[in-house]
């Protein structure tokens, strides 16, 4: 972990262990924004707008940092076809996708230590989501976006 935040290693973190996921098989975990030719039919992204971070501190017995941050995240779909079925279908697996996160974020935030160190973070939690559904030439394009609110104490070095 940096001695100035835990963005990082969430980040790595979050999307090392999605990607290891069996029902995000084929979905492709980016902890940034990407063009639209790599980022294929199934994509999770992170961090496609600005993130800040907020530090209080602590300093008895010794200086502690309580980071929170907004991290948010965007899954993207993208289907062949037109009609009530594709919409539904583009629908569906963003919205599978997103129980995929939620499921990994519950998994992570049991409250044990060896579950905690897991995303280098102390809490991390969806808090807010929203959808948006568009016809393209030839299908959908469905995105999901998502916030999760990450707390973590860290001491500088």
């Amino acid at each position: 972990m940096s001695d100035v935040t835990t963005v990082g290693v969430f980040l790595d973190s979050i999307r090392d262990r999605l990607l290891d996921r069996h029902g995000l098989s084929g979905v492709r975990v980016f902890t940034g924004p990407v063009d639209d030719l790599s980022i294929g039919q199934e994509a999770i992204v992170f961090c496609v707008e600005e993130t800040k971070a907020i530090f209080t501190y602590r300093t008895l017995p010794a200086l502690e940092v309580f980071e929170t941050y907004p991290v948010e995240g965007r899954i993207w779909i993208v289907k062949a076809g037109g009609g009530e079925a594709i919409v539904k279908a583009a629908r569906d697996r963003a919205i599978e996708i997103l129980g995929e996160v939620l499921f990994e974020l519950a998994a992570v935030n049991a409250p044990t230590t060896a579950t905690q160190a897991a995303l280098g973070v102390d809490d991390a939690r969806i808090t807010a989501w929203s959808l948006t559904q568009f016809s393209i030439d030839g299908g959908r394009d469905c995105r999901l976006s998502f916030v999760i609110d990450v707390k973590s104490v860290f001491t500088p070095a």
